[in-house]
């Protein structure tokens, strides 16, 4: 009795094992294939698998957000090949996003599908206040995408898509750690009909540490700005986000939606005779306080193999730092798409778009231009699904500028049913901002838009990619130390490099994603290698399933050599930042996590005199009903 007693203790206690070790592996092998089979967007500007994407594409999902921790835009991009960043200290402070080196204004972003690309700034988009609490993927889509979404696309897109209404549900989520960090989000959303919406609010706040800290310069290098008694540089951050649909027929929708960040950042401020950051208390051109709005309207009409929409965009950007900066983006226009065969479509927009800026640094400047564009993209898979070839173009009417054509041409030929070659044309097109043209203090009105144009070939097999890429842009637009304006940069600037990515799944309980880059060269036409560029970078995420319940995640990146002056005499590269990322599902739709960021408490600066976090605890719990 008691052999058979043990014996089937055994017995179930080797079968309840085997039961999990069962689920977990058809946990992570369901992770797997989620992440391989995509919808997206950004390519050309229509939903297309993202395995029918002849472009170098990388797709941040959800799931992937949550698992690895991910905070804020820049947390997520620091996984993507080919992709570097610098920050000019902690939360909310300005950041720059290199896509394939180039400067950070080359990379249209869009908040589903509307431009976040500031018309009163000089990065670009302000990738610092973009938090990921209620986004259902990012897309990254590498290359010059002017032929379809037009200027500031030369180097690439990203959009981020927010969470669309999934029936009736609510959800929250409470999370606070190191840096008297805080943060709550609320999510609803329901189906009453014909009628569907979601309401997303999401609040950050923390009292930070100082953005200032001794630089290469200073005997003082080295040491945590926290250590020296500097001043906090606290950030708050409000997100909100509603989206509202009705079905007027089986074939016509409405919708609209509201993208919104109210953000406040404490700067410290710059030594202007020898340029280093200097620790300075709050005051009026020490704070900032930053209110974004993405609003979008669209009809679609689907009948068939025929697709209409008739969308109109609007964005607003305020800054109130010395004296207050403001301006808008509106856009409207009609794309329609027809699939007129199995595996090909033809697609068509027009548009037009307007760019105003009104005040700058207080002054009412009161500038504007305009676009009118027409598009059309082609899509054909031949040979029984074996062969891409993908072709768009696009003409922009500036009111201010030359007319310009781009165009992208884009092959991928499936050899076998995992191995693939491919290979990308295209040119860019950026026009310069209201800011640099006709600022009062740096603007310069003669400014020439910049034209690029580049490719890349590649191969990929069983869930390994690598490809080379080059781009040239005349015109480089740049800041001169020498006149204090903007200025064109006669002849070519050179940026190429080689991209490699791996992602898979070990011992059906593991994934992971591995991420490689070297940057050849970015240089502009004088043959002067551009600051802040990191020659090397690596990225991994590794995830294991240790049970349904249970998620462990160590992800992080590696910087290699890396100049923050054009002299390179200081080096801020050659470190590494781990991530750990711990996750417990302990009743049905409840979860509790505790992340670890900068594990190793390794010190670092991406900018010269700017501080980074040392290492950092977070505890949150989230629920899903």
């Amino acid at each position: 009795m008691r052999f058979a007693k043990g014996f089937r203790g055994r017995y179930f206690t080797l079968a309840a094992i085997a039961a999990t070790v069962s689920s977990v592996q058809i946990h992570a092998q369901n992770t797997r294939a989620v992440q391989l089979h995509k919808i997206v967007v950004s390519a050309a500007n229509t939903e297309q698998e993202d395995e029918d994407v002849t472009e170098d594409l990388t797709v941040i999902t959800a799931e992937e957000i949550a698992e690895r921790g991910y905070r804020n835009l820049k947390d997520a991009l620091a996984s993507v090949p080919g992709i570097s960043f610098t920050s000019n200290g902690g939360f909310g402070q300005p950041t720059s996003v290199y896509l394939r080196g180039l400067p950070s204004d080359h990379t249209l972003v869009l908040i589903d599908g509307v431009r976040a690309n500031d018309v009163t700034g000089l990065n670009g988009a302000q990738f610092e206040h973009f938090r990921l609490d209620n986004v259902e993927r990012i897309e990254v889509v590498k290359g010059a995408q002017s032929g379809v979404w037009g200027a500031d696309a030369s180097a690439g897109v990203i959009n981020i898509i927010t969470k669309k209404p999934s029936g009736k549900s609510l959800s929250y989520a409470f999370k606070f750690g190191s840096y008297d960090t805080r943060s709550f989000d609320l999510s609803v959303a329901d189906d009453l009909g014909a009628f569907d919406y979601s309401l997303s609010v999401a609040n950050f706040e923390t009292d930070g540490f100082s953005a200032a800290e001794p630089g290469q310069g200073s005997p003082l290098y080295g040491t945590r700005a926290d250590d020296l008694g500097y001043e906090e540089d606290g950030y708050i951050n409000r997100s909100y986000s509603l989206k509202a649909g009705y079905d007027i027929t089986d074939q016509d929708r409405l919708e609209a939606s509201l993208n919104a960040i109210d953000a406040t950042v404490h700067y410290d401020s710059v030594d202007f005779t020898t340029g280093n950051s200097v620790d300075a208390p709050d005051g009026p051109f020490t704070i900032n306080k930053i209110r974004e709005r993405f609003y979008k309207v669209r009809y679609i009409r689907s009948d068939g193999a025929n697709t209409a929409r008739l969308f109109y965009n609007y964005s607003t950007f305020n800054r109130s730092q010395y004296g207050g900066y403001s301006g808008h983006i509106k856009e409207f226009g009609l794309i329609d798409r027809y699939d007129y065969v199995r595996n090909g479509f033809l697609q068509a927009g027009v548009g037009y778009q307007s760019f105003h800026q009104g005040l700058s640094a207080g002054a009412d400047l009161a500038k504007s231009y305009s676009n009118r564009y027409i598009f059309a993209a082609n899509h054909n898979a031949l040979f029984g699904g074996k062969t891409l070839f993908t072709q768009s173009a696009r003409y922009d009417n500036y009111s201010e500028f030359d007319n310009r054509l781009t165009y992208k041409l884009g092959l991928k030929q499936r050899v076998v049913d995992s191995f693939a070659l491919f290979a990308n044309y295209s040119t860019g097109y950026n026009v310069p901002t209201l800011y640099r043209l006709y600022d009062s203090w740096v603007g310069n009105s003669s400014l020439n838009p910049e034209k690029s144009r580049g490719y890349d070939a590649g191969v990929e097999y069983a869930g390994f990619k690598v490809l080379y890429f080059s781009q040239r842009i005349e015109d480089l637009i740049d800041f001169s130390y020498t006149t204090f304006r903007y200025y064109n940069v006669a002849g070519r600037s050179k940026f190429e490099g080689v991209e490699a990515s791996y992602s898979g799944t070990a011992f059906d309980q593991i994934t992971y994603d591995l991420g490689y880059t070297h940057l050849i060269k970015a240089r502009d036409a004088a043959g002067t290698d551009l600051p802040r560029r990191a020659s090397d970078m690596f990225s991994y995420s590794l995830t294991w399933y240790p049970s349904e319940e249970h998620t462990v995640n160590l992800n992080g990146y590696y910087v290699g050599k890396r100049f923050d002056d054009a002299a390179k005499t200081l080096q801020t590269g050659k470190y590494s930042v781990t991530n750990l990322s711990l996750r417990h599902n302990f009743a049905k739709g409840y979860t509790g996590e505790i992340e670890v960021r900068n594990l190793f408490d390794r010190f670092y600066q991406e900018v010269d005199g700017y501080a980074t976090a040392g290492r950092s605890v977070y505890i949150g719990i989230s629920a899903k009903y």
